[in-house]
């Protein structure tokens, strides 16, 4: 067949697209590279931990290392501003692939393999006993082969079908245990939306998806005018929150009162900013939510925008652990962990003294923020130095250097 000649414009477009892949194979190889470094650091704290806890006869070697790495984790999360989930992951992903899969290593560091590829590999490998090498041979020598020609959802289901093949344990042993791990997630999306996720056993999946298809069919023969994937959403919906059952789930609203309303000066009142709704767990809402969820209201409950002399907002020294109106103050104004990565809700948290109890720290509203109990560790166990500012943010400097406020909440 001859060979077709090009015209200009068609050059032109062929050499845009060959830069398209290059600077694709670029990605990949500059992602390897962090993967690597961030395996590395990790792998530094965990030989160095004297770098960043604090030495003592009664924190053992391993919780040591344990600390440290926690504590890496954390200054690597705050340099790049992501999660330590993700750094975490990273880690691992590397750790798995270098160690176990070193094929597939050297194509993403090559930038043959995509970065999609190398996490799908590194998945697959961690769902494998970690104690026959002659197993992790035969997928490294498979997924180094596919993870470069497949597109990446046709390389996860050919990793799923290695994975299955080559899985010395019992399906019936595998479902078992992958069934103790169901969950569920709830994620807020745009526009007063979220995300409801359920990890379950494939049954119940399917009889959910039978029963959601099942009661939108009838509803659109029967003449209701809503599509069949907004049928679905309903029908799940219903389920989850008991829709019009004597089990609904009721709203409880708390009112926002500004201070300035309490004044004798108009003005201040006049220019008082009227807020959006504010969903707990969520977010700001429209005013026709807002409205709908005060309406199916079983209480309500009014909070004030700034604290007032005399609430119950100082306890002093009277009390170390703090009361609900100083938990609920706490919730209000932070939202979530003031650890800058972390978005861990206030409720869920440690009430940290900023100045330790022990050091004769109040337990005062200007004293306190909300502390996942991981990084409330951290603050107690490490070198890292985490101090409280006039206004009420908290910096965070890490041995290595690194300072970093934590931001105020979005709402």
């Amino acid at each position: 067949m001859e060979a077709r000649v090009l015209g200009p414009r068609e050059r032109e477009l062929d050499a845009t697209l060959d830069a398209v892949v290059e600077l694709t194979r670029e990605v990949s190889v500059t992602t390897c590279r962090q993967w690597a470094a961030i395996h590395d650091a990790v792998l530094y704290a965990r030989r160095e931990p004297e770098i960043y806890v604090l030495e003592s006869p009664k924190v053992s070697r391993s919780k040591m290392v344990e600390y440290a790495e926690r504590s890496v984790v954390l200054d690597l999360a705050m340099r790049l501003n992501v999660s330590e989930n993700m750094i975490r992951g990273m880690f691992h992903d590397a750790d798995m692939l270098i160690t176990r899969l070193p094929r597939v290593w050297e194509g993403f560091a090559a930038g043959e393999i995509p970065c999609l590829n190398a996490r799908t590999a590194a998945d697959t490998a961690r769902a494998l006993p970690v104690d026959d090498p002659a197993v992790f041979e035969q997928l490294d020598e498979a997924l180094a082969d596919k993870g470069a020609r497949f597109a990446p959802s046709k390389f996860r289901a050919a990793a799923r079908v290695l994975r299955e093949r080559l899985h010395p344990v019992d399906p019936v042993v595998r479902h078992q245990n992958a069934f103790e791990r169901r969950t569920a997630h709830f994620d807020p999306d745009h526009d007063g939306m979220g995300w409801v996720s359920v990890f379950t056993d494939a049954v119940t999946v399917l009889k959910a998806q039978a029963h959601a298809d099942a009661v939108a069919t009838r509803a659109r023969r029967a003449g209701d005018e809503r599509t069949l994937e907004q049928l679905r959403a309903d029908a799940i919906s219903d389920l989850l929150t008991g829709r019009g059952t004597t089990w609904e789930v009721k709203a409880k609203v708390t009112v926002t009162v500004p201070v300035t309303a309490f004044t004798d000066q108009p003005e201040l009142l006049q220019a008082a900013r009227t807020d959006p709704g504010v969903l707990d767990g969520y977010g700001p809402i429209d005013p026709v939510t807002a409205g709908r969820l005060a309406a199916g209201a079983t209480s309500f409950r009014r909070l004030f925008t700034d604290p007032i002399d005399g609430a119950e907002l100082n306890l002093g020294r009277t009390s170390y652990k703090p009361n609900a109106a100083q938990r609920e103050w706490l919730r209000r104004r932070y939202g979530t962990c003031v650890a800058p990565t972390c978005n861990c809700s206030a409720v869920k948290s440690d009430a940290d003294h900023a100045l330790d109890w022990v050091f004769d720290g109040y337990t005062d509203e200007d004293n306190l923020g909300p502390l996942h109990r991981g990084h409330h560790t951290i603050r107690h166990k490490t070198k890292i130095q985490v101090d409280r500012l006039p206004d009420g943010r908290y910096r965070w400097t890490t041995p290595t250097g690194f300072t970093r406020d934590n931001d105020p909440p979005p709402f």
